[in-house]
């Protein structure tokens, strides 16, 4: 590995940091969107802080960053975490639904090899599921048995439990996360929140593909090449794993194979890529979680009326 680091143009590497962080700048502006409706004006610099010790948080707990930059958040500016995670689920949904996106669009232009390479991972990954068909229906016969007896048993006690100062407190916080959830149709500019959203992918798929020009491996794959990067890249880091680590490698690498590039070239430039963001977001990250311990709180909240 050391040797081949030799041999890489980093100044591809470095842009793709830099427009990975610009990413994540437009993604604390994003959430300011999702916030505002519930009469909170944040600062993009102040957001930006949560979001980047959030994505620190990931590489030491999967999807431990919603929880933990919604605590920032509330520290910083007294935005309660009840609603700051509803607009977290807000933003997960609508990534899912880009990322899907993205996937159909790959399709149209690569399907014979994003066709293949999906069925022969789903066909490895499911193998002898089949075999065990009885046990899966009976979890989730009984999965679904025991919602429905907590829905009518809180229904039916429901005056009961309303004396009780901690289902008080959890209905509270569930009402505060719907709110959350639900703040997107209530956005000041929605033309402006899906122009940012059209931004920050148009910057995921950059910062993916640039690092191909750092190696002469992988310099002649095409742009077409570059959105299947981007479609393996995005499922491995959302996998609960931290920080994608292993999956995000396992399946650039396995992608690229489908271009021609060897194995050890393909992990070499997952690693690569992975590597230099993933330190790029620790340093911030650290440094953003102690400028966020001693900068002072603000009372972010405003009069700001739904509309």
């Amino acid at each position: 590995m050391l040797e081949r680091f030799r041999h890489v143009d980093l100044r591809w590497v470095y842009l793709s940091i830099f427009l990975a962080i610009f990413s994540h700048f437009l993604r604390a502006v994003r959430w300011n969107m999702l916030l505002e409706p519930m009469g909170f004006q944040l600062k993009a610099s102040r957001t930006f802080l949560a979001v980047m010790v959030g994505y620190l948080a990931n590489f030491i707990v999967p999807r431990m960053g919603e929880i933990s930059r919604c605590g920032i958040l509330q520290k910083t500016d007294e935005v309660p975490i009840s609603k700051g995670i509803g607009s977290v689920v807000t933003e997960r949904i609508i990534d899912v639904l880009c990322l899907l996106t993205v996937v159909i669009f790959t399709l149209a232009l690569e399907f014979d090899r994003i066709s293949q390479f999906f069925y022969s991972l789903v066909a490895e990954k499911t193998e002898g599921i089949g075999n065990n068909y009885i046990s899966l229906i009976a979890i989730f016969s009984f999965l679904f048995l025991v919602i429905v007896f907590l829905f009518f048993f809180l229904r039916r006690n429901h005056e009961r439990f309303q004396k009780n100062l901690l289902y008080n407190k959890i209905v509270v916080f569930l009402r505060q996360m719907v709110e959350g959830i639900t703040s997107i149709r209530h956005l000041k500019s929605p033309t402006r929140f899906w122009i940012t959203t059209l931004f920050i992918w148009i910057l995921y798929y950059l910062m993916t593909y640039v690092v191909i020009f750092s190696l002469e491996e992988t310099e002649s794959l095409s742009v077409v090449a570059g959105f299947t990067m981007l479609v393996l890249g995005g499922l491995g880091m959302a996998a609960p794993v931290q920080g994608g680590i292993g999956a995000f490698h396992y399946l650039m690498s396995a992608g690229l194979l489908l271009y021609g590039v060897p194995e050890d070239d393909g992990i070499f430039f997952a690693f690569l890529l992975h590597t230099t963001n993933s330190l790029a977001i620790m340093v911030i990250g650290i440094i953003s979680f102690f400028i966020s311990m001693i900068i002072p709180k603000r009372q972010a909240k405003t009069d700001y009326v739904n509309s």
